[in-house]
């Protein structure tokens, strides 16, 4: 994940950023199958102008590496990747959505800088309120190659959402 903002000067070849409307950096957050890349592709089906864009890290696995890898290196392209996306894509006046677990307080706290760093919005849509339940059994329903599969669900659950009670 994003550990530092960039400089928004650097690497921009003197480039100048568009000048839309109030741009935002918008992170989801919550467990995988929770609905937050639903909701981020129905925000991009909603959007009008163009303006709006998502960036995924497993999206950009993909894209990568072709498969999802996890491996310390390829974690570490895969941020090298999204951290140029994400800071060219604000420089160049784009409201963007991160559709990742952003579990981690850290991650939201590095995109909140980012976000300061360019001038723009922060907002985290939340999807925590999804029962691990629910998401395990949507994760079952997804294609072979989409699945996380229980045992990680459960692990994030415990690491990061054990300390808020769900609804019985």
């Amino acid at each position: 994940m994003i550990t530092t903002p960039p400089n928004p000067t650097d690497a921009h070849s003197g480039a100048q950023p568009l000048a839309p409307k109030r741009r935002q950096l918008i992170a989801t957050r919550g467990l995988p199958a929770s609905g937050k890349s639903t909701w981020a592709r129905e925000q991009l089906d909603a959007d009008t102008d163009g303006h709006l864009v998502r960036c995924n890290r497993d999206d950009l696995r993909r894209m990568l590496h072709g498969r999802p890898r996890y491996d310390p290196v390829s974690e570490a392209v895969v941020t090298i990747a999204q951290r140029a996306m994400l800071a060219e894509l604000l420089f160049r006046g784009y409201s963007v959505i991160i559709d990742d677990t952003n579990l981690d307080p850290d991650h939201l706290h590095a995109l909140k800088h980012l976000a300061a760093a360019y001038d723009v919005g922060f907002a985290v849509q939340d999807f925590t309120h999804v029962a691990v339940e629910q998401c395990i059994d949507r994760d079952r329903k997804r294609p072979g190659d989409r699945r996380v599969g229980e045992a990680v669900i459960r692990r994030m659950h415990d690491q990061w959402l054990a300390h808020i009670r769900e609804p019985s």
